[in-house]
């Protein structure tokens, strides 16, 4: 293959600026030819990408990013390569995206009364047909003049554990990892130091549930960091994988698409590795 990928991006399908076919237009330009989809809990935008994938010669793999909570922290995992059709899988994506409502709803009221009010409304208006979430407030916040950018947003509100955070309806870990095998997919976990100091110890946990992978490569890992996570992934027999978390928002530590170090050979031995495991691997196709 001899290219660029790119396994965790964003769209307006979730939490990003850029519609799917914008992201798989950009992708190729960068020269990414091999790549993933991975909205916050929904599957909507795969039907857009995959036409535009098809059309731009792109090897589009079926992906998502999933929350899930352990011991208090929150953790993200990355599903590859399912069944987007599975009726019990989308059962359960809506019944996160309705938390996701409810807990934005808590959001714009304690805004309120820290003396930032937004219109929920609003909040909606942006998101359009999109999976609801922060990122969504944090621009009616900036939109209604509280703060100057959507990275204020967060450090002031919107941040885990800040004024404005609210707890949402998630999954456990196990469960997800589950969920995700019985569709037909595998599951990597997302930027593990997000998790804190004691990531190591989760995911050797989660190795013993089934972990698939471990999200190696990521828009702002030094090369120190990479050695540590490929490091622990070999220990643990995790797969090594790449992402720029591409939302398009803005914010001082985004990567372009396709801009984190992941290319290549790393790129062969990831899509090599799921099809060892009999994956979806960029056939799928919309019904």
């Amino acid at each position: 293959m001899g290219s660029k990928g790119d396994f965790h991006l964003h769209s307006t399908a979730s939490d990003g600026v850029h519609t799917p076919a914008w992201v798989m237009e950009t992708a190729a330009a960068r020269g990414v030819r091999v790549l993933s989809l991975t909205d916050h809990d929904t599957t909507a935008g795969l039907a857009e990408a995959a036409t535009a994938a098809k059309r731009l010669g792109l090897r589009l793999i079926p992906g998502m990013e999933l929350s899930t909570d352990y011991q208090g922290a929150d953790v993200h995992l990355l599903a590859y390569g399912f069944d987007p059709s599975n009726a019990e899988l989308q059962a359960k994506l809506e019944w996160l995206r309705s938390g996701r409502l409810r807990r934005t709803e808590q959001i714009v009221a304690i805004l309120g009364r820290l003396g930032a009010p937004i219109r929920i409304e609003r909040v909606y208006e942006i998101a359009g047909e999109a999976t609801v979430g922060r990122p969504h407030v944090a621009r009616a916040l900036v939109e209604a003049g509280h703060v100057a950018s959507v990275q204020e947003a967060f450090d002031r509100f919107l941040h885990n554990g800040g004024p404005a955070d609210v707890d949402r309806v998630k999954f456990g870990p196990r469960e997800t990892i589950e969920l995700v095998h019985a569709v037909g997919g595998v599951v990597f976990c997302a930027h593990p130091v997000f998790i804190g100091e004691r990531y190591p110890e989760v995911l050797a946990q989660f190795a013993v549930w089934g972990l698939d992978g471990i999200e190696t490569y990521y828009k702002h890992y030094d090369a120190e960091t990479v050695e540590a996570h490929r490091a622990l992934g070999e220990r643990l027999g995790l797969m090594r994988s790449g992402g720029s978390d591409y939302h398009g928002l803005g914010n001082p530590d985004d990567r372009e698409i396709g801009d984190f170090g992941f290319a290549n050979e790393r790129v062969d031995e990831f899509v090599a590795y799921l099809e060892h495991k009999g994956v979806n691997t960029g056939d799928w196709r919309t019904a």
